[in-house]
């Protein structure tokens, strides 16, 4: 049970230091990793590179190769 409760905390704690160098709602973050764990990472990823589109708006368009 101990273990658990540590990896619900180190999720939350690592979202939101992620979420606050990416530049989105830290708070949110650290619950949705506290509650979630590391469930909510691939839908930390993806808000992540929405906020990313959305702040470059068209000119931001790239090509990866």
């Amino acid at each position: 049970m101990f273990a658990i409760a540590l990896i619900l905390v180190y999720s939350g704690y690592s979202l939101g230091h992620s979420a606050f160098k990416a530049g989105l709602p830290v708070k949110r973050w650290v619950i949705a990793g506290a509650l979630v764990g590391p469930a909510a990472y691939p839908l930390f990823n993806s808000h992540k590179q929405l906020a990313y589109r959305k702040a470059m708006g068209k000119q931001g368009i790239s090509i990866i190769l």
